[in-house]
């Protein structure tokens, strides 16, 4: 099997990633020179819908970005943060990562999970499930093994609660737009044809205000008909480019996935940075032929590293997954190419 880019995978027998590892939010210290990646972690026990990236949260870390040594967490199975022991928590039954963020003295955690209780896909391949109504939340951390949760305005610890109309909300990213949160986060339609980037803002990470969809300059492409799936907002490292730039999942009209670039002057109006995708999935055979997502983009001295879950299948079986790695000079995105140890 051809497994050019892969740099994480899943752990030792009896660990809490020993079955699915994904979800990469990688950070560098610059001054440190410290690699830190938290993902979401499967153990073969683990009990969760099998078609979401979710389970428990762990860490690892690093000298180069490329060979990682997990951290012993405190949680299950050595895991650093876990589903709530709450039953009526919104975070209960798994939780899944998409973003964390440097703040004062602290690390936040932008994260999303879901309970025991059943919520129904117009999918047929899906149907009723548990844990199915996603809801986004938050936690805070100073060392970045040990969280706090930080619970939302909604009795169940949430954020804020899913439209009634949609299927859950998930996936949340954030960042500080200089005077307030702007968080992002995903919402389906009932039968998961197409996949809807909704917007909130909050002065204090805890009440949030709806800002609507995600706001397109253009028509989207062919390449994202059917809407973005995970995001990761940072200060735009191009040069020339405007403030902002956005690095996310897009879905064509056949649910395909590539990765995708626009930027922003004020983080709320957003303009495709090419009219292609920056990223594809791998070549046939390879352990990322089926998929490539849940993205992270890395600024390293005049180098952009670029962290994504690839996978060869969406089955809850033994199918290949795990953490890739791309990278290339400061400029254009579409020159990214697979990390490679020869």
């Amino acid at each position: 099997m051809d497994t050019t880019g892969l740099v994480f995978s899943a752990g030792p027998e009896g660990s809490c990633d020993d079955f699915r590892v994904g979800g990469a939010t990688v950070d560098h210290d610059a001054v440190t020179g410290e690699w830190r990646m938290w993902y979401y972690c499967r153990n073969r026990g683990f009990d969760g819908p099998p078609m979401f990236g979710t389970g428990r949260i762990a860490l690892a870390r690093s000298d180069d970005g490329v060979h990682w040594q997990r951290v012993q967490g405190e949680e299950a199975l050595g895991s650093v943060f876990a589903p709530s022991s709450a039953p009526d928590d919104f975070d209960s039954l798994h939780i899944g990562l998409t973003d964390i963020t440097r703040d004062a003295g602290c690390w936040l955690m932008w994260y999303f999970g879901g309970n025991s209780q059943l919520r129904h896909c117009e999918s047929t391949s899906i149907g009723t499930v548990a844990g199915l109504g996603l809801r986004c939340g938050l936690a805070r951390s100073t060392d970045g093994i040990s969280w706090q949760r930080i619970r939302g305005s909604e009795s169940n610890g949430a954020l804020f609660d899913y439209a009634d109309k949609k299927l859950y909300a998930g996936w949340p990213n954030a960042f500080w737009d200089g005077r307030r949160y702007v968080l992002q986060y995903t919402a389906p339609e009932m039968d998961i044809t197409h996949y809807s980037t909704f917007v909130v803002t909050s002065s204090d990470a805890v009440n949030w205000t709806p800002a609507g969809e995600l706001e397109w300059a253009g028509a989207p492409r062919e390449y994202e008909s059917e809407g973005i799936v995970t995001r990761q907002v940072l200060a735009n490292p191009l040069p020339g480019g405007r403030r902002f730039l956005m690095i996310y999942t897009a879905l064509d009209r056949n649910h395909q996935r590539s990765i995708a670039a626009a930027e922003s002057d004020d983080g709320m109006k957003w303009h495709q940075l090419y009219d292609e995708p920056i990223f594809h999935i791998g070549n046939t055979g390879a352990w990322d032929d089926l998929g490539v997502a849940a993205n992270r983009l890395v600024v390293s001295g005049g180098r952009l590293c670029f962290y994504y879950y690839g996978f060869q299948t969406l089955a809850d079986d033994e199918g290949m997954r795990g953490i890739g790695l791309a990278t290339c000079p400061v400029g254009d995105l579409r020159r990214l190419e697979r990390f490679s140890a020869a």
